[in-house]
């Protein structure tokens, strides 16, 4: 299948620009319009009075010289400044030539769209990754430009008939039908699905309109990168798989739940319980927890999104590239708690790392029993690390650990919620121990690209639509630990470079109080995402 350049479609090798990615400056106001047309009329008008006079032959050089410079000036003051979309235009240009250039010179295939194409970006070292980043960025500022703002508007809103698609042609497994390399005619693909001719060419074809899936020739259904990509990787199938069958629902019910239950507190009033018919009965981690078929794919799909870009438990373990620390707790033989660490492939990786440091895992009763024996190959890690059944909306277990790490757990929880899990730890705190949150932080809005952003507001959304839980800013988690005790003294976020997710810790100084009681709170059953 063809490539194209990007570069080459913008008319080849763009001037070479600096700057950040701000956006031009706004076009000149009528006001200024005005004042440039004046200074252009006194401008020529001067000129005029200079060359309709008699010139004598003792007329000085500085005034020639003087002339020259007038024509230059009028001519720079009419040249039309470049709009927001050449700006952008130039950027991607010249952001793609110079990526382009890295590829040739390291051997890398360039992208494209074919079944013989790479399904993951290569990874970049961090100059080539941030002018990725640009033209990610820049492109999508172009397209909205030149749709305009009605029309983005207006078909943004189809959005939803995409996923439709997707979620079809997923649950029926359309993609792992026919291998990669070969081509298949619609009308034999029909016979190994329970799709009548129809609706499978209908969904097929939009799917194409998203590079999902081509036709060569009228009737004739080839693969695409993205199509060989869903058709070879069973983690992606169940990430799109709980994405179209249990978020999707789930995000078309929200304005129902938030009609009824404006607050939005309670993980049994979403969106997700109004779809699937259990409001006021049940979160829905209880209810994957009667369904073993959606609760492994629910498994599999944050098995994909966490080994996607940025998600990387090693961004947590290099400290080189600003990951936590844990040297000190090493030295001393410390012990960290990983509340509602699944199966410990997060003390796994840090057990590579620290070589003293003892590990506890606890989670549900089920999740404990499902992990694998033993946890690691390497005796010298396994023997570290403990799996302990344990539902932290009860009273921590663990005294006086070092660490109490929680991974994907918080932002799971409204804040009521949260609180408690937190207030929970209080009984087993020493001074000094420290209680460590990776998850995402909502930074500043508009501090971040307009992808970027977006995924995180999506990922927000998605909370609010499954458990009426949220992501939550620097000063929201400050604002969490101290509503859950003063013996809590937030230390600030931290986020690696390249990585998605923040490093939230808070250390526990009662400062000589006795920890009093958890009060009593809302209990529902735990889960880790």
């Amino acid at each position: 299948m063809a490539k194209f350049k990007l570069s080459s479609l913008l008319g080849g090798r763009a001037e070479n620009e600096q700057g950040d990615g701000a956006s031009q400056p706004p076009p000149a106001s009528s006001t200024e319009a005005q004042d440039a047309k004046k200074s252009k009329r006194l401008s020529l008008s001067a000129f005029s009075g200079a060359t309709g006079r008699k010139q004598t032959p003792s007329k000085s050089e500085s005034s020639t010289k003087s002339l020259r410079a007038q024509r230059e000036t009028d001519r720079t003051e009419a040249a039309p400044q470049p709009t927001a979309m050449t700006a952008l235009a130039q950027r991607i240009a010249a952001a793609t030539t110079t990526l382009e250039a890295y590829f040739r010179d390291h051997g890398l295939p360039p992208p494209g769209f074919g079944p013989e194409d790479a399904p993951d970006f290569p990874k970049l070292p961090d100059d080539m990754q941030k002018l990725r980043q640009e033209i990610i960025y820049a492109t999508k500022e172009l397209r909205e430009l030149a749709i305009g703002p009605r029309e983005s508007v207006r078909w943004s809103v189809w959005g939803h008939l995409d996923v439709m698609a997707l979620q079809v042609l997923n649950h029926f497994g359309i993609a792992k039908l026919f291998p990669a390399g070969e081509t298949i005619t619609l009308s034999e693909l029909q016979k190994k699905t329970p799709l009548d001719p129809v609706n499978l060419a209908r969904l097929l074809r939009l799917a194409i309109t998203n590079k999902l899936f081509a036709e060569p020739s009228p009737g004739v259904i080839a693969h695409t990168a993205a199509s060989r990509a869903l058709a070879e990787d069973e983690d992606l199938q169940a990430w799109v798989g709980f994405n179209t069958e249990d978020i999707f629902p789930a995000s078309a019910h929200v304005l129902q739940s938030l009609k009824a239950y404006p607050e939005a507190v309670h993980p049994t009033q979403t969106g997700f319980n109004f779809a699937f018919g259990t409001v006021n009965q049940e979160p829905m981690f209880a209810t994957f927890g009667k369904d073993p078929v959606r609760a492994r794919r629910m498994g599999r799909a944050m098995a994909s999104l966490t080994g996607g870009e940025g998600y990387e438990v090693s961004y947590l373990v290099d400290v080189e590239g600003g990951g936590y620390d844990f040297s000190a707790v090493d030295e001393r033989e410390g012990t960290f708690v990983d509340i509602g660490g699944s199966h410990g492939f997060v003390c796994v990786d840090l057990a590579k790392r620290y070589k003293k440091m003892r590990f506890v895992v606890q989670d549900l009763p089920k999740t404990v029993e499902s992990a694998p024996k033993p946890i690691s190959e390497d005796s010298q890690i396994a023997e570290r690390i403990t799996l302990q059944a344990h539902d932290f909306f009860t009273e921590q277990p663990v005294k006086d650990a070092d660490v109490y790490f929680f991974r994907w757990i918080i932002h799971n929880y409204s804040t009521p919620y949260a609180t408690k899990i937190l207030r929970n730890l209080v009984p087993a705190l020493k001074p000094g121990a420290r209680i460590i949150i990776n998850d995402h932080c909502l930074a500043e809005p508009g501090s971040e690209t307009a992808h970027d952003e977006g995924i995180i507001r999506r990922m927000d959304a998605v909370m609010l639509a499954l458990l009426n839980a949220q992501e939550r800013s620097e000063a929201e988690f400050r604002q969490l630990f101290e509503a859950a005790h003063p013996g809590f003294v937030f230390q600030g976020v931290t986020r690696p470079k390249g990585c998605r997710m923040s490093i939230i810790e808070a250390v526990w100084r009662p400062d000589g109080q006795a920890s009093p009681p958890v009060p009593p709170g809302p209990s529902e059953g735990q889960e880790s995402s």
